[in-house]
């Protein structure tokens, strides 16, 4: 179901008077409001729905266009967002885990500056998400200059007085991306069901003949040809006499 619209951690901020009014002139004038949603279309930056003081409503505010105090160093607004929306289907979340938190944010050009984390954005079925080499969610940041980010996790290294004791390795190019993200079930043809009845607490037993399943090391591309999914074939019916 495709969600495009959803409800977020609501929030006070000012909007530059310019974006409702088109005009330069107004560049330096604000109106408070109160953002309280956001749309995600795939391809485009992130939007917020917003109410302002005066009583109006406007949708589709890009995240660039919103503060929480007057910037004084502000960035191009293709450095707060580093990929666009992946999906009209999107969840928001608040971790609790990571309220109030600080992170330092690794910007497009390698710059970096300090933030809060304020909720995640995250996308499901589609072709990026759905592949795990390319799987991305977006944390939503106050940055301590006014400005909000929606920033990856290998973009920011955060911060924790009570847990984060060491120094993160110089050399992070060891990381590497996830590249299958594995299902207990594909192993039926290995494990049987040994009871057709209906036992609460059934049981399992693993089949006399069969063999371990072996996996290809998947490429993080989504050409994939059918052959590397051997747990495709057909199965051997003997199996289950």
């Amino acid at each position: 179901m495709a969600l495009l619209n959803i409800n977020i951690p609501s929030f006070k901020a000012i909007v530059k008077k310019s974006f409702f009014t088109k005009n330069h002139k107004d560049v330096n004038e604000y109106y408070d409001v109160y953002v309280f949603g956001i749309q995600s279309l795939a391809g485009k930056i992130l939007t917020f729905h917003i109410i302002t003081d005066n009583g109006m409503i406007r949708s589709r505010v890009p995240i660039s266009e919103i503060y929480t105090q007057k910037p004084k160093n502000d960035i191009p607004f293709y450095y707060k967002q580093l990929w666009d929306c992946f999906s009209e289907n999107v969840s928001i979340i608040e971790y609790d885990f990571l309220a109030f938190h600080k992170a330092q944010i690794i910007l497009r050009d390698g710059s970096k500056i300090w933030g809060t984390y304020l909720f995640t954005v995250d996308w499901f079925n589609n072709p990026y998400s759905d592949e795990p080499s390319d799987y991305k969610c977006g944390h939503i940041f106050e940055s301590d200059d006014g400005y909000l980010l929606c920033q990856p996790n290998n973009r920011l290294l955060w911060k924790d007085s009570n847990w984060i004791t060491k120094k993160i390795p110089k050399d992070l190019k060891q990381f590497k991306v996830d590249t299958e993200l594995p299902s207990v079930e594909n192993q039926c043809d290995k494990w049987l069901n040994v009871e057709d009845s209906n036992t609460y607490y059934y049981e399992f037993k693993e089949s006399s003949n069969s063999k371990p399943i072996k996996y290809k090391k998947r490429t993080p591309t989504l050409k994939r040809k059918i052959k590397d999914f051997n747990y495709l074939k057909p199965l051997n019916l003997k199996n289950y006499v």
